[in-house]
């Protein structure tokens, strides 16, 4: 028997465990709660996949609807029964997992009574439509869109999908656009392509669910939908792109297909139809078999199959950017697309038998769809060409050329070599020129080379494994360098900088002057008379604090700049403003968070006198009792020793928390330099500098009327309050100059003291007073913000403005490369030590 003492650690751990329960059990009531007929609809399609037996593979055709099963034969009943029994257990999971997600938000959005309604009405009213349509094309026209002998349809995600699309016309503009391109085209994608019945039945419910869903909503104030064209145009663009390159893989993964795109799959196929005919010629069927195994084990020939497609993957994501090669590389895969049913027609590997098809007709019809949708999206794209302007610099373009012209020789040569000493591997002695062709050949996918294709090929070995995958090497560095490219888009002229700040001096805002530092950039309006300072960070332009404009013209403003970085293919987003442009943006359609605040003296009428001012007043009167004095200066103006003890000071601040030094909105040594900036020295009776400050000033009408506190840097081994002398004496000295506004700056991370505390603050509020908590230890936001209460300032929120919320992993990973754009490996280990340390 173990005389070990008990673990104290396991009451705790098992006090966790019990508390996660608890939350659990809470989120999952929480989630009935709010969404209790998508639930419930959860429950009914397991129940009667469990009875029915479609949940372990059992056929329930019998339950399932279509023309001779509804119509025919009078089972009525299965309009209901196909809305909620599954077909198979995979459709059993797709169908529960749209029904809480996608059906649960059009259920947050319509209301539980108003869903359950349109549930059974639009999925009733969808399945009778698209089983009339199906019938009469079939009995009218004989064109058959789906099979020849009809199977009944099992089908939970129809009502779905008319639900979704009715409560569609209820979401905010940007989620409303995106459920609707984003749902059609997925829906499109299977119709297109698949092209079974369930494919085109959800298609109906769909377009009923929107119709009926702008009927509801009729009457309800909505903003427009046009809000930027350039990037709905690229968004659409690229999913018809999308759709395009990957309905083969749909219509491979569902048996082949039948729809208007699905002729095309033949094209796609791992295997060498000529290899195989020429083996069935000279041999016999079961040599056939073997080549067929020998040439599509493995994924070398299968990949190779599919580059095409995933070519116009890559051009649709280049698309949404708005890059111009991306343009380039769609229209070609489109054409070469179009090419592949046509060069099947010609070869004869693609016939059309009425007598076993079923529908010359239809095929017909389906193989001019195929070439010309293809085609005819090519067009558009070069029609649309001006909504992709974003080029890469000549430098990228010629480096990614260069890239695949050295990969397509070096993997050439080697395949010519490989092949060439391993010749007993092959069928027959291959010649030079079979040699060559091969190599050529194994470059492309079958569908592109089977008209002029060799006759000889490797078997084992060496020559079978490059025969297999040296066309995927190529393929895949030809892909990454194009992904490269993407990312290497030509830079606009950063500006004039001095225009910017004529433009201040005219009037701006106290942070105005963050504006005119190292590594922004300028965009100015058509009259050059309104500006904006931005920095780009990736695909993100981050504005910096407000727009130099006047107030009628800063929502004009607002909107031509983010068209503007549409128009690049950038993320806008806008970082340290102030209310006013928050309300401005807010009317365009954008949100915004707090990110911080700044705060601001007003000079006029401050005094230091009463206990109120006893925190500052005290260190006031005593750095003076002790000799010490506020120096004014500029940076061209210090002489070499005292330049020398400011580095030093710096370095030492730096240095004695060994971690990364912030920039962006937080000005260091580089920004002091600049000859509209001012420093207050605090310089000792041995004529030490103790403390620097800089003030970076603001005008109204050309006049200087208020300065902005920026740089901060005290000695460690000096007395303390150096910082509240400096500043203390700042606010009087420049009071008597006339200046009416003193700014502390911002602090980033913080609060207002009258910030409401929510007690379920959105989810991004939330992640930054976490963030603030964690960073603390590391760079004091918190404490300096309270420092900068003593001096009884006014406060003004700073918010980050941002149009889409999708963009906010990507705004707050460009914030924090800004703020830290230098930082190495090691000195983010620091930085995620010291913030761990200071929460323990």
């Amino acid at each position: 028997m173990s005389d070990a003492p008990p673990d104290p650690a396991a009451p705790a751990r098992g006090r966790r465990t019990r508390e996660r329960g608890a939350a659990f059990v809470r989120a999952v009531r929480r989630y009935l709660a709010l969404h209790p007929v998508s639930s419930a609809f959860v429950v009914v399609v397991l129940s009667t996949a469990a009875l029915t037996g479609t949940l372990w593979g059992q056929d329930a055709s019998v339950w399932g609807a279509g023309p001779l099963a509804t119509f025919t034969v009078g089972r009525w009943w299965t309009v209901i029964t196909a809305l909620v029994i599954p077909d198979s257990p995979i459709d059993a999971v797709v169908s529960v997992a749209l029904a809480l997600t996608a059906l649960a938000y059009a259920e947050r959005l319509l209301g539980s009574r108003r869903t359950a309604v349109l549930l059974g009405v639009l999925g009733v009213g969808g399945l009778l439509t698209g089983i009339g349509f199906h019938a009469a094309a079939w009995a009218v026209t004989d064109l058959r869109p789906v099979v020849a002998a009809e199977v009944p349809v099992l089908d939970p995600t129809t009502p779905i999908a008319g639900v979704v699309m009715a409560a569609s016309a209820f979401a905010p503009t940007l989620w409303r656009r995106r459920l609707r391109l984003v749902g059609f085209a997925t829906l499109a994608l299977f119709a297109l392509y698949a092209g079974d019945a369930d494919s085109w039945y959800r298609v109906t419910a769909a377009v009923i669910g929107l119709g009926v869903g702008e009927i509801l909503a009729r009457g309800r104030e909505r903003r427009a939908w046009h809000r930027s064209s350039t990037r709905e145009t690229r968004t659409l663009l690229a999913l018809l792109v999308a759709v395009v390159g990957s309905g083969p893989l749909v219509a491979l993964v569902s048996g082949g297909g039948r729809g208007p795109l699905s002729l095309v799959v033949d094209a796609y196929t791992q295997y060498d139809d000529e290899l195989l005919a020429r083996c069935g010629r000279v041999s016999s069927a079961v040599c056939d078999e073997q080549l067929a195994l020998l040439m599509t084990r493995g994924l070398g020939p299968a990949l190779l199959a599919v580059t095409p497609l995933v070519l116009m993957l890559v051009a649709a994501w280049g698309l949404r950017l708005g890059r111009r090669a991306a343009l380039v590389l769609a229209v070609l895969a489109l054409t070469a697309s179009a090419v592949i049913p046509v060069v099947s027609l010609v070869d004869g590997r693609l016939r059309i038998d009425p007598r076993v098809d079923g529908s010359g007709a239809e095929y017909v019809l389906w193989a001019l769809a195929t070439v010309a949708i293809p085609l005819t999206l090519a067009v558009v794209l070069l029609v649309a060409r001006g909504r992709f302007p974003v080029r890469a610099t000549r430098r990228a373009a010629r480096t990614v050329a260069g890239v695949i012209g050295v990969a397509f020789l070096a993997c050439a040569t080697a395949f010519f070599i490989i092949e060439s000493l391993g010749r007993r591997a092959f069928d027959r002695d291959p010649s030079i020129p079979d040699l060559v062709l091969l190599t050529l050949r194994r470059f492309l996918p079958p569908a592109y080379t089977n008209p002029a294709g060799s006759g000889t090929f490797p078997h084992h070995g060496p020559a079978l494994f490059a025969y297999q995958w040296v066309g995927v090497l190529f393929w895949a560095i030809a892909i990454g360098a194009i992904l490269w490219l993407y990312r290497r888009g030509q830079r606009p002229d950063p500006g004039d900088t001095l225009r910017y700040r004529e433009l201040l001096r005219r009037g701006g805002d106290t942070l105005g002057f963050l504006g005119t530092w190292s590594g922004n950039r300028h965009w100015y309006s058509e009259d050059r008379e309104c500006a904006v300072a931005y920095r780009l960070v990736g695909d993100v332009a981050l504005a910096v604090a407000d727009p130099v404009a006047p107030a009628a013209r800063r929502p004009e403003v607002l909107r031509t700049f983010s068209e503007f970085c549409v128009e690049h293919g950038w993320i806008p987003a806008f970082y340290s403003v102030h209310a006013d442009t928050a309300a401005d943006l807010e009317g365009l359609g954008w949100r915004h968070v707090p990110v911080g605040v700044e705060t601001v003296m007003d000079l006029p009428g401050l005094t230091f006198a009463g206990k109120a001012w006893q925190k500052v007043r005290q260190p006031l009167t005593r750095a003076e009792r002790e000799g010490y004095t506020a120096v004014w200066t500029r940076w061209h103006e210090l002489t070499v020793s005292q330049a020398s003890q400011i580095i030093a000071i710096d370095e030492e601040w730096v240095a004695d928390r060994a971690l990364p030094e912030m920039g962006f909105t937080l000005g260091s040594l580089d920004e002091l330099r600049d000859r509209d900036v001012r420093l207050l020295l605090a310089v000792g009776p041995d004529g030490r500098i103790e403390a620097v400050t800089s003030w970076m000033p603001s005008w109204t009408d050309g006049a200087v009327t208020g300065w902005t506190l920026d740089f901060m840097r005290r000695r460690a081994d000096g007395p303390n309050g150096m910082m509240e002398f400096l500043i203390a004496k700042a606010a009087l000295q420049l009071q008597e100059e006339g200046a009416a506004v003193l700014s502390l700056s911002g602090a980033p991370l913080a609060e207002a003291p009258d910030a409401p505390m929510d007690g379920d603050p959105a989810p991004l509020r939330a992640l930054l007073r976490w963030l603030a908590e964690v960073l603390e230890p590391a760079y004091g936001f918190a404490s300096l913000f309270r420092f900068k209460g003593k001096f009884r300032p006014r406060y003004r929120e700073l918010t980050l403005a941002y149009r889409d919320p999708l963009h906010l992993p990507a705004i707050g990973a460009a914030v924090g490369r800004a703020y830290l754009p230098d930082a190495s490996r090691r000195e983010i280990v620091a930085l995620a030590r010291t913030a761990w340390g200071g929460r323990r």
